[in-house]
């Protein structure tokens, strides 16, 4: 392959990512009409994209779509410094409105890392929430990580359960496929997620995520408190403002993100 041809692959596969970046998933036809590739061409390029991770086929539909990995691509230091520097001021706002505990939390290299936390303002906190900025935790046990894995596709879900060791933290943790899927799945109708004392006694949240413009999650946002007032009444209203808050964020990083190509998406979990 000489010099011009290498150019050529390049500009179709970009064109091919730009394209899929734009919906959930198309079809080859789809994609042929819009690149104005034969659809033997954006065939083969679609099965070497999909074996190198970078886009996965949905066997229900037969359809493509961008896979979480292409992070991988750019990295996640400058996409930290970014949320941060748009999350600030809605979180303050968070944490004023409802005086919990708030965090924000990125995907990074298949865990969950804290970005931010805001501690509580009331005198009586949580004694076991131990989390703190850089610190990783589960995704199939806690809101933030439950927001965002309900955006991954099934495969990527089923992926992910597949080469997960999950352990029971409590006794509502869930600890089986099934039933995470269940409620990834209704997550991702009503978009937000619980975290019902499931990593930790005592500790409810309800998080949210963080969206790029291309519609995929970036981050997640939760309103962590004691059980004792994260009680059911109150949980509606704490629901509206995580959600006008995230939209928020949202829209800032879609703004953003629609002039700087170095915001790179979550990267797909690394499976061992």
């Amino acid at each position: 392959m000489d010099t011009n041809e290498k150019v050529s692959a390049v500009a179709r596969t970009m064109a091919i990512l730009e394209i899929l970046s734009k919906d959930d998933q198309l079809g080859v036809s789809e994609i042929a009409r819009r690149s104005g590739l034969n659809k033997s061409t954006v065939f083969r390029f679609l099965s070497t994209l999909s074996q190198l991770g970078y886009v996965y086929r949905d066997a229900a539909n037969d359809r493509y779509g961008l896979s979480l990995k292409l992070n991988a691509l750019v990295g996640i230091r400058s996409s930290s410094r970014d949320i941060l520097r748009y999350a600030s001021s809605p979180l303050d706002f968070l944490a004023k409105e409802t005086g919990e505990t708030i965090h924000l939390a990125i995907l990074e290299d298949g865990e969950l890392v804290y970005l931010r936390k805001i501690e509580s303002a009331h005198s009586l906190r949580v004694v076991s929430m131990t989390s703190s900025v850089g610190d990783s935790v589960p995704m199939y046990c806690t809101g933030l990580g439950k927001a965002i894995l309900a955006w991954f596709s099934v495969a990527e879900q089923e992926k992910y359960i597949a080469h997960q060791v999950f352990t029971k933290y409590t006794e509502t943790t869930i600890v089986d496929g099934p039933s995470l899927l269940k409620e990834l799945g209704q997550i991702k109708d009503c978009g937000y997620a619980f975290d019902r004392q499931e990593h930790e006694q005592g500790v409810v949240c309800v998080a949210a995520p963080v969206f790029t413009s291309g519609q995929l999650p970036i981050a997640a946002v939760s309103i962590a408190g004691p059980s004792i007032r994260m009680r059911e009444e109150i949980l509606p209203r704490y629901i509206d403002l995580i959600l006008s808050v995230t939209k928020e964020i949202s829209e800032k990083l879609g703004t953003m993100s629609s002039e700087d190509e170095n915001l790179p998406v979550f990267s797909e979990p690394e499976l061992k």
